[in-house]
């Protein structure tokens, strides 16, 4: 953070050095140092759920056959995808490392415009506690990523 709050902008008008900006509301949009900052956040998150899914019967992540290790969680651009088991356990687990990323990051997760989707094995009382856990509404659909339907049902071939 010491990097981040003693940054000071010098402004070039007509290609001369003009006075100093020191910014007192963190970094924003648009900042060049925006992009690095968000990437390092998001690794510290990956890294957090990743030590996750490896503990012994954790349930965070989705394991696609025996011979790989579990994947917590998709990341793309500024979204991202979380796997676990719909058990009030599993999702304290996730919701904590939630927590901790907004708490050492200064990022906030938008749970309004964010949505939840169970597989078909998840009961109605799982999915009512799951949802309560995360105060986020459940959906059957995730809809569309860039024009792809998102876990619809099982992807197809033409899909992927």
């Amino acid at each position: 953070m010491e990097c981040i709050t003693s940054v000071s902008y010098s402004l070039l008008i007509n290609d001369e050095p003009f006075g100093f900006i020191t910014p007192s509301r963190g970094i924003r949009q648009g900042d060049p140092l925006s992009p690095y900052i968000f990437i390092l956040c998001v690794e510290f998150l990956t890294n957090s759920l990743l030590k996750e899914s490896m503990k012994v019967k954790s349930g965070v992540g989705i394991k696609l056959c025996n011979q790989v290790e579990r994947i917590p969680g998709l990341l793309f651009a500024d979204d991202c995808l979380l796997f676990c088991k719909a058990d009030t356990t599993t999702c304290w687990q996730v919701k904590r490392v939630l927590d901790d990323f907004c708490v050492l990051s200064g990022q906030l997760v938008n749970y309004q415009k964010s949505s939840l989707t169970f597989s078909r094995s998840a009961t109605l009382h799982h999915r009512q506690l799951v949802a309560g856990i995360f105060s986020i509404n459940h959906s059957d659909s995730l809809g569309k990523y860039l024009r792809c339907p998102v876990f619809h049902n099982r992807p197809s071939r033409t899909t992927f």
